[in-house]
């Protein structure tokens, strides 16, 4: 009985399944596939019956997975992901490495990318088409169809492959304009003395922990401007609001056109790790797999010290954060 029901559930229905729980809409999935909402609905309620398990909770309203859906989708994601792979590598005779790549990465990191490591892919491989989506929350790769995402600091989805290619930290920074009317900062015990940038979540944004060499400061800052994104802090200190901490990954321009300045280069935050993380799967698209073989040979690039060149910067004109 069991192998009889499993022969009768074909891709078509799974991969309804897995787009209806990606949109949480059935009227969005039938755009997307070009089908009547009806077949969309007859595909999900059939899933359900051959697996025996109340999958989607459906209302005129919303669309919610239940504890099976979740469990289903995870699988389901995986299974209709290494259909796809095998039929583009059947189609794929030539070898070519063409087709969508959807990338998602923090938005500080966004510009860099942009600007240093994709356009020679693209170079490389004219076929290949990138969408590169930039934001904070780590997105579901399965549910959102995400082929390679960067992400800063630790990974928890234990179902993904991630694997370290650098590091990146954090430098002190402030407009001409703030240092000329507030004064230039000598040490981080001074931060208490000025109006500080703070980006992030919950408290930990109150408290800046900086290090130099061996010592290690942790300084309570105030505040009256907070974001939760290192490039909205950006902008709002080279405006003149206070002193940020910014990637150094996000430095791309600022410090050499003495927008903004740093603040005693000596110190800069805790080191976070860079990961780069996918779906695991020996099937791949040769697409994704030409990323990653890329991505990998330039690991070196994704090396974001205090003393990266993105942080060089002329003397500053008040006398402070010179080489």
């Amino acid at each position: 009985m069991i192998v009889r029901n499993l022969e009768t559930i074909d891709f078509r229905t799974l991969a309804i399944f897995v787009t209806t729980c990606r949109l949480m809409s059935l009227t969005q999935c039938a755009d997307e596939l070009g089908l009547p909402k009806s077949t969309v609905s007859k595909a999900i309620s059939k899933l359900e019956e051959q697996l025996q398990a109340k999958l989607l909770e459906r209302s005129t309203r919303k669309i919610e997975i239940t504890d099976a859906g979740k469990v289903a989708l995870r699988r389901v994601s995986l299974l209709v992901e290494e259909f796809k792979s095998l039929r583009e590598d059947v189609r794929d005779i030539e070898q070519q490495v063409q087709g969508l790549l959807r990338i998602s990465a923090p938005p500080a990191m966004g510009s860099y990318l942009a600007q240093y490591i994709l356009p020679p892919f693209l170079q490389q491989w004219p076929k290949a088409q990138v969408s590169l989506e930039l934001s904070n929350v780590f997105d579901d790769l399965f549910v959102r169809g995400i082929d390679l995402a960067v992400r800063v600091g630790r990974v928890a989805d234990e179902r993904l492959v991630a694997r370290e290619i650098g590091y990146t930290t954090q430098v002190l920074v402030a407009s001409p304009d703030y240092l000329r009317e507030h004064g230039v900062p000598e040490s981080p015990e001074d931060l208490s003395q000025h109006n500080c940038i703070t980006a992030g979540t919950g408290q930990e944004a109150a408290f800046w922990t900086l290090v130099s060499e061996e010592r290690t400061e942790s300084v309570e800052v105030r505040s009256n401007f907070h974001c939760d994104n290192p490039e909205t802090a950006k902008r709002a200190a080279a405006a003149g609001v206070g002193i940020a901490q910014i990637p150094v990954n996000s430095m791309i321009c600022e410090l050499e056109r003495l927008e903004l300045i740093r603040i005693f280069p000596d110190w800069h935050a805790i080191y976070m790790p860079i990961y780069l993380v996918y779906r695991p799967g020996a099937s791949k698209p040769k697409r994704v797999s030409a990323l990653l073989d890329y991505l990998l040979s330039i690991k070196q690039r994704f090396e974001f010290g205090p003393d990266h060149q993105l942080c060089q910067y002329e003397a500053c004109p008040l006398g402070t954060g010179q080489k």
